[in-house]
């Protein structure tokens, strides 16, 4: 079978990844603040310019923040959140599922993922099946058939089936 996320680096790299974010955002918060703070008790009489500075430097802040808790932190989140609880049992194991396309790709907290169509038969009814690609470049064939393992329909692990022939 042919890999497509190696889950337990991406369970080291998004946990230290989270917690190094977690940290720098309350060390840089920290500093900011108390230097501040810090700055207009320790001012002279005159603290126009200290003032000045206060208010450039947390304008500044405010706005790396917002920055970051709109476009970089969802991603380290995203990361985390999926790694978290992935394991070996929760993987969904499918069995036959023929490659139909892919389609347009999708966005979830700033990740984007491929979107593959897959069809499987399930009786006399044919069904189509959204499964989703994660930080890979891994290219399948349009009517192959792939016996893929999934979490929460991102495909983990893929092998095509070849037909058996005499």
């Amino acid at each position: 079978m042919t890999s497509l996320v190696d889950i337990e680096k991406g369970k080291k790299t998004s946990k230290r990844r989270f917690i190094i974010h977690i940290i720098l955002v309350s060390i840089l918060s920290i500093l900011v603040i108390g230097g501040s703070i810090a700055s207009l008790l320790l001012s002279r009489l005159d603290y126009t310019w200290n003032l000045i500075l206060n208010i450039v430097v947390d304008a500044l802040y405010i706005i790396f923040m917002v920055f970051y808790f709109i476009n970089i932190f969802p991603i380290v989140f995203h990361y985390y959140s999926l790694f978290k609880n992935i394991n070996e049992i929760a993987i969904e194991k499918r069995r036959h599922l023929t490659y139909v396309r892919e389609i347009d790709s999708r966005t979830f907290s700033n990740v984007v993922y491929r979107v593959l169509q897959f069809s499987y038969k399930e009786g006399e009814n044919e069904f189509i099946d959204n499964l989703y690609v994660l930080d890979n470049d891994y290219q399948f064939v349009e009517n192959k058939a792939y016996k893929l393992a999934t979490y929460r329909n991102i495909i983990i692990r893929s092998e095509e089936i070849s037909d058996a022939s005499i």
